[in-house]
């Protein structure tokens, strides 16, 4: 009898433990409301020619995609609102943040500028681009441009125009490229106009997105929790 008794506990404890793994199992589901589980990505990454690395150097796209899973538009001569500079290039960046709309779920980084104008135009890109990511429910990073050689003076620009609107910008955060890879040309991390990435570059970039990535996505992950 005390045998048949404690057999019956024995079954009866194994399908509560069953039953408790499968309700784990259901909750860590259902609080997956972005679908990142069912493979939807968190970040889209956009940029030119600088960019463009990452379609050649396997070891910072997987550096990206293993901390979350990354879109990838880049395509060297891209332009922020108008097509790019060559004439296959029809998508800009803002065309690429529709394109990719309802793709990902967290964080658009931009990567392009380095084709377009300064002043006025430049402004203009940065606030159509980050409204419509709000329009996204997206938060928009922003690298900035190495103030080097020939981009020199444009990139400067660029740069303290950016840092005027970030606190004016709720969905605006910037990352410190210029900072970030200042004096990396003994590093081997630049081609031979010092803007343009080899592997350890693309590397480096790679690092201080996931950065940059991981900072607003906890930020955000704090709101929604608040």
């Amino acid at each position: 009898m005390r045998k048949f008794v404690s057999l019956i506990v024995l079954i009866a404890s194994t399908l509560c433990l069953q039953l408790a793994h499968a309700s784990a199992l259901a909750v860590s589901t259902s609080v997956d409301t972005d679908g990142v589980l069912g493979g939807r990505a968190r970040v889209l990454i956009i940029g030119d020619s600088v960019f463009d690395a990452f379609d050649h150097v396997a070891s910072a796209r997987e550096q990206l995609d293993s901390q979350q899973k990354t879109i990838f538009a880049v395509q060297g001569c891209q332009k922020l609102l108008e097509p790019g500079c060559f004439a296959w290039v029809k998508l800009s960046a803002l065309d690429q943040l529709r394109k990719n709309a309802g793709k990902f779920s967290d964080v658009v980084v931009i990567g392009t500028g380095y084709n377009d104008r300064i002043g006025t135009p430049f402004r203009q890109a940065v606030l159509a681009i980050t409204a419509e990511a709000a329009t996204q429910g997206v938060d928009v990073i922003w690298i900035t441009y190495r103030q080097v050689r020939h981009v020199r003076g444009k990139a400067t620009t660029m740069n303290k125009q950016l840092g005027k609107l970030d606190p004016k910008i709720e969905n605006l955060h910037l990352a410190d490229w210029n900072l970030f890879s200042e004096g990396k040309e003994k590093s081997g991390w630049f081609r031979g106009d010092r803007l343009h990435l080899i592997s350890p570059g693309a590397n480096g970039l790679a690092q201080l997105i996931n950065q940059a990535v991981s900072e607003v996505i906890a930020k955000r992950e704090l709101a929604k929790a608040g």
